[in-house]
């Protein structure tokens, strides 16, 4: 009985095996098989990841380098897009006599003197907006009898600018003012009232009164250098000229020496 069973059993194998499907259907199930056990064993013996402890790495773009800032130009204290003239200059020794009496003020109805600045007029004769023609630090913002409102900015290194005849100011002590910010506006004075509307501007260095029209358009290091280079000559020959007078004192001195000598004698 068992052996017919089994015989049984064996023909429905081989018909089974028969058919088309059957072998390769058998072949792709043991594949599976044992791909899955291959990566079973691959991922179970797989270190474990450990905490990341090292220095993360910055996406960021680094910071930019900062541009050096460009470094300022004396510039003509008046608002843009404003057409001046130089209406008195700034008094200068080695001019010509013709520009030396151009750069004479009428203090009151006779008395002249020289110009330590220059006085800007607008050539319709308008009032025009005043500008700080150098960034700095304001220190006096005050109204003058005879000057008019008066602003003065502390430029650093010893240079200072002022700005005096304005009919009104926008600025106050204390202020920081950048190059080109409004200062007032232009007007008039007792002093210099032949100029009409205008603005009387002045720049000094270590508290000498130089010439601004020389130096427009120039780097402020390069106007510092050149005061600086001519105050050193100008201490150089006073001090040589002191020399000189000690020197022609010892030799009267001694020669007085000489004289008393000689009538002792």
């Amino acid at each position: 009985m068992r052996e017919e069973q089994n015989k049984k059993t064996s023909q429905k194998v081989v018909k089974m095996l028969r058919k088309r499907w059957v072998v390769p259907a058998i072949y792709l199930v043991s594949a599976a098989v044992i791909l899955t056990g291959a990566l079973w064993y691959q991922y179970s013996n797989a270190p474990t990841p450990t905490k990341q402890t090292g220095t993360a790495i910055d996406t960021n773009e680094p910071d930019a380098v900062p541009v050096t800032k460009t470094e300022e130009k004396l510039s003509y204290p008046v608002a843009k897009d404003t057409t001046v003239q130089v209406k008195s200059h700034f008094y200068d020794d080695s001019a010509s006599k013709d520009q030396q009496q151009q750069s004479l003020i009428l203090v009151d109805g006779s008395t002249y003197a020289i110009n330590t600045g220059m006085d800007l007029v607008d050539k319709s004769g308008k009032e025009f907006g005043v500008t700080a023609a150098l960034s700095g630090t304001v220190t006096k913002a005050q109204k003058d009898a005879e000057l008019g409102y008066v602003v003065e900015v502390d430029n650093g290194n010893g240079l200072v600018s002022y700005y005096q005849s304005l009919k009104s100011i926008s600025v106050e002590e204390g202020s920081k003012v950048t190059q080109g910010q409004a200062l007032g506006v232009a007007g008039t004075s007792l002093i210099g009232k032949e100029n009409g509307i205008h603005v009387h501007f002045e720049l000094r260095k270590d508290g000498v009164a130089i010439n601004p029209e020389k130096y427009q358009g120039q780097d402020v290091s390069a106007i510092i250098n050149a005061e600086n280079t001519k105050s050193e000559a100008k201490d150089s020959d006073t001090m040589n000229t002191s020399g000189n007078v000690s020197d022609t004192e010892s030799d009267e001195e001694n020669s007085g020496s000489t004289e008393e000598n000689t009538d002792s004698n």
